[in-house]
């Protein structure tokens, strides 16, 4: 248990002397509260205008994500498509080159079987 003496009772604060504030004091303080009250009060005004505007870009920050996401792979879809019929183009063409390298063998054969008859015919004629 706790014993009070009166000289620590004196000196709690509720129980000290307050100084004699003048009602223009008063006055003065209470405008000057109320001043700042009202400087939070825009302040908080300003943040929340500011807020909310933010939220709504930051919704159609989300819209243009998902729209570009979308654009994107359509693009990479005709990318691919683009490339297949290269591929397919290029298999093409590789096919029709050896075939000409098919037939140009076959000329050139056929032009040295046409070239060694003649010189067997030459051959023969000079036998003969």
């Amino acid at each position: 248990m706790h014993v009070w003496s009166f000289d620590a009772f004196l000196l709690h604060p509720f129980y000290q002397e307050k100084p004699f504030v003048s009602e223009a004091a008063q006055k003065r303080e209470r405008e000057l509260v109320a001043k700042e009250i009202e400087k939070f009060q825009v302040s908080i005004q300003t943040l929340c205008r500011n807020a909310l505007t933010l939220g709504r870009i930051m919704d159609y920050m989300q819209e243009d994500m998902d729209a570009m996401k979308n654009e994107l792979q359509m693009w990479r879809q005709e990318n691919r498509q683009h490339a297949e019929a290269l591929q397919k183009e290029q298999r093409k063409q590789a096919v029709r080159y050896c075939a000409s390298l098919s037939l140009a063998k076959k000329i050139n054969i056929s032009a040295d079987v046409q070239n060694q008859a003649a010189k067997s015919q030459a051959l023969k004629e000079l036998d003969s």
